[in-house]
């Protein structure tokens, strides 16, 4: 009987070959321009209608009566498939999808000699920094030096550098045996220490809770939602998802989340399009007030909010998805598609034997009006939640098998789109910690500060990265860690020249005598007729024996040491 059963089952279930994904791209333009033509192809039959002549008309009012009946038979026929629509059912049929109403276009096109530093500026502007610098001087003590626009824009590309080239403690950049001269020429070590010790992003206030980081970034974090936004127009495909700030010190907003990479630290939500983070918010802890649609329900629908209307698809993970959050947004006009849970509320039940009867590239769906549930077998078994393509377009995935080969599989095309489109945030997150900047503190808000700022570069890398041929994340961090530090450093080597030290001082730091075994002629002395010496010294650096006292700044004076 269980034999009989499964048969059944497999026999029902739709078989379909994979297809390549050029060729259903190239179907699916074809489609909608196809789509497009018939409407308009309507709208001129229907105007040369509104057009005709009396005879017309009477036609039309002698066949009313005729078509009273076809009206009512197709009434009927509609209020059946609304009551399918309220229940969810195997039987997949095609729908119609809106067209997005925009098309996907920067707002910021760089030009090919735009520099690095003119796209950060977009982000962090002039006015921007010099912010920064009253905040800073603000909280530094009367008698230190104050800094400018210009070292707090160097100060920032050192932290680039150091992100590039990391060493453990911050003296090391000025030790003798891992000496970088890149900073070293910028900044003195005392003066690089008193920056980070007195770098300030918002207003100090000592009212604040110590361990509560918000305050110290919360203008920052206004000022960074605002203009990322305003300088990119996102493609249709938006990506929400939750990125971490590793920070294992003590905080009241630390969040524990085990399946992330750095699974101790600050929670953010991400919303991003085309790895351009467009909107984030730092998760302060859970709310008092409990909202009766949930708090994860509350915060998605804050961060879409500025892209209502256009006929987005929003890709979330299984945190996220949920029935009701996909109605919400289809009222909102925002499509939807990510992985979902199996015990969410509102999702059809499907048994365990049918899902364990599934082999590796095989299926089952499920819809519910234009809403549909994929259930995929891949190495495990992934589910779907989606309304952003009809749920009988099919696509493949290269995938690898247990010889260690790739072979394609059939998949819906919502499976397809997920695993490609749902990436952006986590590629962000990639490239933050490939060069991860900022050092240790023991406050609790200069790693968040820093992510902000790292954010700006990250943005404006991708900026840069438009037209680009394999566009390298290295290569423009090192173009803008150079262009930062230029700036300040004319005026640090007019500091040098003024603060040199003296000759004498020079002298005694590199040229010192040494006492060997061997006694050889004084090089000065054996130049003279009448007076020869010999010396058991040598020049530490210069290596030559010299009589201590005269000869020995005799000869170094000559030589312009």
């Amino acid at each position: 009987m269980a034999a009989a059963s499964s048969a059944t089952r497999r026999s029902t279930r739709e078989a379909r070959a994979p297809i390549n994904y050029a060729d259903e791209q190239a179907a699916l333009t074809l489609a909608a321009l196809e789509q497009r033509d018939m409407a308009a192809a309507l709208r001129l039959s229907l105007a040369a209608g509104w057009d005709g002549d009396d005879e017309t008309a009477g036609e039309i009012a002698d066949e009313s009566n005729e078509s009273t009946a076809e009206e009512e038979e197709e009434e009927n026929k509609s209020s059946a498939v609304m009551q399918m629509e309220d229940e969810w059912t195997a039987n997949i049929t095609a729908v119609d999808i809106p067209l997005p109403r925009l098309r996907s276009q920067h707002r910021t096109i760089p030009s090919a000699d735009t520099s690095a530093m003119e796209l950060l500026q977009l982000f962090l502007s002039p006015p921007l920094i010099r912010e920064f610098v009253q905040h800073t001087n603000a909280a530094a003590p009367n008698d230190w030096r104050q800094t400018t626009v210009e070292e707090l824009y160097a100060f920032i590309g050192a932290h680039i550098f150091m992100g590039i080239d990391r060493l453990p403690q911050t003296e090391l950049y000025w030790s003798k045996e891992f000496r970088h001269d890149i900073i070293t020429s910028a900044f003195t070590r005392d003066r690089f220490k008193q920056l980070l010790r007195y770098f300030r992003v918002a207003p100090a206030d000592d009212g604040d809770v110590e361990r509560d980081p918000l305050p110290h970034i919360r203008p920052l974090v206004e000022r960074l939602n605002a203009v990322f936004a305003a300088n990119y127009i996102p493609s249709r495909s938006l990506v929400l998802d939750e990125t971490m700030v590793a920070f294992k010190g003590r905080s009241r907003i630390k969040q524990y989340m085990p399946m992330k990479p750095h699974k101790w630290g600050y929670k953010i939500y991400c919303l991003a399009s085309d790895n351009y983070i467009l909107r984030f918010e730092i998760y302060e802890g859970r709310v008092e007030e409990k909202s009766a649609t949930g708090a994860t329900y509350d915060t998605v629908l804050r961060m879409i909010e500025p892209y209502q209307g256009k006929e987005h698809i929003l890709f979330a993970d299984s945190w996220f998805s949920s029935p009701t959050l996909l109605d919400a947004l289809k009222q909102r006009g925002i499509r939807y598609c990510g992985s979902v849970r199996s015990n969410r509320r509102g999702l059809p039940k499907i048994s365990d034997n049918d899902i364990k009867a599934l082999k590796r590239g095989e299926w089952l769906q499920r819809q519910k009006g234009d809403t549909a549930l994929a259930v995929w077998k891949d190495e495990k078994v992934v589910r779907v939640l989606y309304n952003h393509c009809s749920p009988n377009e099919v696509a493949s995935l290269d995938r690898w098998n247990d010889s260690g080969g790739r072979v394609s599989i059939g998949c819906p095309r919502a499976i397809r789109d997920y695993f490609f489109q749902s990436r952006s945030v986590d590629v962000i997150n990639q490239l933050h910690y490939g060069y991860l900047m900022g050092r240790k503190a023991k406050r609790c808000w200069p790693r968040l500060a820093w992510w902000l700022l790292d954010a700006c570069i990250l943005n404006a890398f991708q900026l840069w990265s438009i037209g680009r041929d394999r566009p390298d994340q290295l290569t423009f961090r090192r173009e803008l860690m150079r262009a930062l530090l230029e700036q300040h450093r004319s005026e640090r080597r007019v500091v040098q020249l003024a603060a040199q030290p003296s000759s004498s001082i020079a002298l005694a730091k590199d040229h010192y005598s040494e006492r060997t075994d061997n006694k050889r002629e004084c090089v000065v002395c054996s130049h003279r007729p009448s007076h020869r010496a010999e010396s058991y010294y040598v020049c530490h650096t210069c290596k030559v024996h010299l009589c201590v006292g005269a000869c020995f700044g005799q000869y170094h004076a000559a030589h312009e040491h």
